[in-house]
């Protein structure tokens, strides 16, 4: 036996003298128990001990609020839904109601991610009255006549309760970015049914260009929960209901591309105009200046009414209809084109004038209007199109590509992932250095005297 083992160790080590057994032994002790790999049971207990439960209770807080929330602008909407002319003058009503707001808390107006973004920058916490006022006023404006997106309130909610829940589980200060990163993305995935998307929306949008993993597992286990809380007392369908599958083809990729460009320039002219008129509001006080956005939009909103002949755009944020038409049905492109003008100017005089609401849904839009306008090339992929216009408008808008992607998938329930990859991937490098919302940090920024440093250096380099 034992020259049959000497022979083995022989012809594997080439030295029969070799003593397997204690090289194993010593292996372990140096390697198993050596400080590089040894397990972090520390880092083990604090992540299920306090971020676990931190993150469970943020999801089921996050998705009872957003049930709450849905029915609520659910049931206005129905209301409103029965006669055509309460869409033009609750719009009106909520203005006023939100001025006397703005006046008592600036903060609870605007489209609040933008504010979100830099609030997180600081150590401050959002008043509870502020996120209350947020909450009441957005169920209002989320209900009906404005075209206004779910995911700014609730990000805004979500980054501020999710701090109080953070405080009240003992985190410190230093923790509270990550805190309010995971209550915007969980509140956000619930209200917009998209989980994954919204969680890594969450993360890319902090910095532009930029991608901080660290809020991820405790982020992703509060979507998921706040997701299946929201799905429980709402249901899980799809926002964006298709009746037949999309498809594609190798010939279309090229007018993908080009799909991709279009959609950056439109992306780059509604960042100027929303900001500029944005900019110009600020010369009127804060207690009229919703009312006065909101009175000039309101003709606007008539005319897309009857431009559109239904009433799915006016009522886009309780069901988000008009993206299921748009990527279903081949609307006229005038039509496709008096969409996208009216969204951007009806979008700048109620959110950029104090009305609560996000941008996600206004872009989404654009971008579904401009994938309808490519797909009258191929009738067949119009929901491809349409589909990956929308990634694209929130990938060059909001430079969050990855988020832009799986959104798009979660809330259509379809996968055209390689050519939306196609559109998003071009809209971002050809709208690179431009964001349409404020306060996101460029970690590319530069300037002339930079590159001409940069290009000295260079030089001088080369020249040695």
């Amino acid at each position: 036996m034992n020259k049959i083992r000497d022979f083995f160790v022989y012809l594997i080590f080439g030295n029969k003298n070799v003593q397997v057994l204690k090289h194993i032994k010593r292996a372990f002790r140096e390697h198993i128990y050596s400080p590089d790999i040894k397990i972090d049971s520390l880092s083990i207990f604090f992540f299920l001990g306090k971020w676990l439960p931190f993150s469970i209770a943020v999801g089921i807080t996050m998705g009872i609020i957003a049930s709450i929330m849905d029915l609520a602008v659910v049931n206005i909407n129905n209301f409103l839904s029965t006669n055509i002319i309460y869409l033009f003058i609750y719009p009106l009503l909520v203005a006023i109601m939100t001025g006397q707001v703005l006046k008592k808390s600036p903060e609870a107006g605007g489209p609040g991610i933008g504010y979100s973004i830099l609030h997180l920058k600081t150590m401050k916490y959002i008043s509870m009255k502020t996120l209350m006022y947020k909450l009441i006023i957005s169920i209002f404006t989320l209900s009906g006549g404005f075209i206004a997106g779910r995911e700014g309130p609730s990000f805004f909610l979500g980054v501020g309760i999710g701090e109080w829940i953070g405080k009240a589980y003992g985190f410190g200060k230093k923790f509270k970015n990550m805190l309010g990163l995971i209550g915007g993305g969980a509140f956000t995935g619930a209200l917009l049914k998209a989980p994954l998307g919204s969680s890594i929306f969450a993360m890319e949008l902090e910095n532009t260009y930029d991608f901080d993993y660290r809020p991820f597992v405790p982020m992703i286990v509060a979507s998921i929960v706040s997701y299946l809380t929201f799905s429980f007392f709402r249901g899980n369908h799809a926002f964006i209901q298709l009746t037949s599958k999309a498809v594609w083809t190798l010939d279309s990729i090229p007018y993908i591309i080009a799909m991709g460009f279009a959609v950056s320039i439109v992306m780059y002219l509604y960042t100027i105009i929303f900001h500029f008129v944005a900019k110009i509001a600020k010369i009127i006080t804060l207690g009229r200046k919703p009312f006065i956005g909101t009175l000039i939009a309101v003709p606007l909103m008539i005319g897309l009414y009857y431009l559109t002949n239904n009433i799915d755009v006016l009522s886009a944020p309780v069901n988000m209809k008009i993206l299921s038409n748009l990527a279903q049905m081949n609307f006229p492109i005038s039509v496709d084109i008096s969409i996208i003008i009216f969204t951007i100017l009806i979008t700048s005089f109620t959110l950029g004038f104090g009305i609560p609401g996000g941008l996600i849904l206004p872009v989404l839009i654009i971008g579904a209007a401009l994938g309808n306008i490519f797909g009258h090339i191929f009738p067949d992929q119009l929901v491809m199109f349409t589909l990956a216009g929308m990634g694209a408008a929130l990938s060059a808008a909001a430079k969050t590509p990855l988020a832009a992607i799986v959104m798009i998938t979660e809330m259509s329930h379809d996968d055209v992932v390689i050519p939306m990859t196609a559109a998003v991937i071009t809209s971002y490098l050809t709208s690179f250095g431009y964001s349409l919302y404020l306060g996101q940090e460029n970690i590319f920024k530069g300037s002339l005297k930079d590159f001409k440093s940069y290009r000295t250096d260079s030089v001088s380099k080369k020249e040695t």
